[in-house]
């Protein structure tokens, strides 16, 4: 529904319920959807084929959890407003403690509560860290007039107001 914001079902994985013991991995992938990305205020949506990969290895006083993700991202050029497609690998990792009183509050993952892992917030920033500052369709862009909004990328427009030779920056 348009003008609705969307709120994906939230992925948990419980560390208890994979009884692992030290040195075991249990690797599985999770189907994510991911709600659009906010970059300058301009929505980017983002589709993972692929689901997120997350592999969790019980080593000495916890869990080590490494999520990985290939997604497609879309949404308008910073620049010239023409549609973008690309391509973010984006990984992360958390530790959780087994150890009671072993860590600082500041010092667990905002992800991981009583042993529960928040796949879908983990997935979310890891994206939102591996992405460009400023999504460009390609770095000579030269983005549009600002007197008659004409594409420069497709040559000079016809009101005369601004000459560019290089890409704005």
């Amino acid at each position: 529904m348009a003008g609705v914001p969307h709120s994906p079902t939230p992925m948990r994985l419980n560390l208890e319920d994979l009884a692992l013991r030290g040195g075991q991995r249990h690797e599985s992938a999770y189907s994510a959807d991911i709600a659009p990305v906010l970059l300058g205020g301009v929505p980017y949506q983002v589709l993972l084929a692929d689901g997120v990969g997350v592999a969790v290895d019980r080593v000495a006083g916890g869990f080590l959890i490494r999520l990985t993700m290939d997604a497609r991202v879309y949404g308008p050029c910073a620049r010239c407003l023409q549609e973008v497609d690309f391509g973010v690998r984006a990984e992360q990792e958390e530790f959780a403690p087994t150890a009671a009183g072993g860590w600082a509050v500041s010092e667990s993952s905002a992800f991981i509560h009583d042993l529960g892992v928040d796949i879908g917030g983990m997935a979310r920033e890891a994206l939102v860290l591996a992405l460009p500052t400023q999504v460009l369709c390609s770095p000579s862009c030269r983005g549009l007039c600002p007197q008659c909004g004409w594409g420069l990328n497709q040559g000079t427009c016809e009101c005369g107001a601004l000459e560019i030779s290089e890409p704005m920056r």
